[in-house]
């Protein structure tokens, strides 16, 4: 009765997880690979908490007739392990670069760590590794027991230290979310390490991964399928709950592609809908800074919010933008040059008529792309 009680968390998570499994793998967009990750994640969290079970339930005297099975179950959940906080760290990378199509590289050092705690992990069946298991199928702390949470942290620790290197590339709530994802398992893990009895490690990360998962299902919401940009329900959030908001200043930039229905017409859809993605990629590459919103209205329309305070610091992006567009034309050469026309006002008190405010800055658009179609 007391060991069910010890694991009965474990059990209420893993049942959590397998539901959730099957949710995430029949509802979020497998073809993404950070949600291919975040599914393996959430699979080996759920296995390796039942792993847990199952050792907790034969760390027991009465059952010596399975000590090879004990040892196996540990084997296998100290594999495990370091694979998951491995593949959170893949996950942050990916998410960081989904707007690029360079394929992400892994550094190799990572992949030796996890070969040294394979092995440190397989030596234990013999008792002199990681762990090991007593004639009377008791399970205790090996000689080389520190290798496997050195390990978990140090790629706790790398993912972190990544996070804070790109953070301006992320939401703050993007900030928050996987800074918890790493943060919250790590301390968890320093009590289960000194307090051995309580099995906090892999009940906190399975509560960190529902939250995040509720986390990626209201950003896919409010996602563009083609660009991965915000999208039209991410504005409407927005204008919504911009009252609420702390917002002292708010610079609104609408733009469209120039001349994509010509795109369409002549090279086909295929060849516009590359356009699109391209120049949404360069609105990305061109905005760096965290407080902005990149927003896909719909078709060739695009809008930008930006918490800026000088209009100068606008118009540096604007130019960046022009720059990687112009570099864009060089370097591909191909028969349309992509281009944009865009219009710009400023809120000086957020919480007037956001919409209003868009209105305004897409008649200013429209003034500039016919300016330029008088002088052409």
């Amino acid at each position: 009765m007391v060991i069910l009680l010890q694991v009965q968390i474990n059990i209420v998570l893993s049942i959590l997880l397998i539901i959730l499994l099957g949710h995430a793998y029949f509802n979020i967009n497998r073809k993404k690979a950070t949600n291919r990750l975040f599914i393996g994640i959430i699979a080996l969290t759920c296995f390796t908490l039942i792993l847990e079970i199952v050792s907790v339930l034969l760390n027991n005297p009465n059952l010596k007739q399975f000590i090879v099975l004990h040892k196996l179950v540990n084997i296998a959940g100290f594999i495990v392990a370091p694979c998951i906080a491995f593949l959170g760290y893949l996950l942050i990378k990916e998410w960081v670069n989904r707007y690029q199509t360079e394929k992400i590289k892994v550094n190799n050092i990572l992949i030796l760590l996890l070969v040294v705690n394979a092995i440190g992990t397989l030596i234990s069946y013999n008792g002199s590794g990681i762990f090991y298991v007593t004639s009377e199928s008791v399970y205790e702390r090996g000689p080389l027991f520190f290798i496997s949470p050195c390990v978990s942290y140090i790629f706790l620790g790398y993912a972190l230290y990544f996070i804070y290197k790109q953070r301006k590339k992320l939401a703050n709530s993007e900030l928050v979310i996987f800074s918890l994802f790493y943060i919250v398992p790590a301390l968890f893990t320093s009590i289960q390490l000194k307090y051995p009895v309580y099995l906090t490690t892999w009940n906190s990360a399975a509560i960190v991964i529902v939250i995040t998962y509720i986390f990626i299902l209201n950003d896919q919401a409010c996602r563009d399928s083609m660009t991965g940009l915000e999208n039209r329900l991410a504005y409407e959030h927005y204008a919504q709950n911009i009252k609420y908001k702390q917002i002292n200043k708010l610079f609104i930039i609408y733009m469209d592609i120039d001349e994509l229905k010509t795109i369409n017409d002549q090279y086909g859809h295929h060849e516009g809908d590359k356009a699109i993605k391209t120049f949404a990629n360069l609105l990305f590459e061109s905005f760096p800074l965290r407080k902005k919103k990149l927003i896909r209205l719909g078709g060739d329309e695009f809008l930008i919010l930006l918490k800026e305070q000088h209009q100068e610091k606008v118009m540096c992006y604007i130019r960046n933008l022009i720059q990687h567009v112009e570099a864009y034309n060089d370097r591909e050469k191909k028969a349309y040059r992509l281009g944009f026309s865009y219009g710009i006002v400023c809120g000086a008190n957020a919480s007037e008529s956001i919409h209003k405010l868009v209105e305004y800055a897409d008649q200013l658009m429209y003034k500039q792309k016919q300016s330029r179609k008088s002088n052409i």
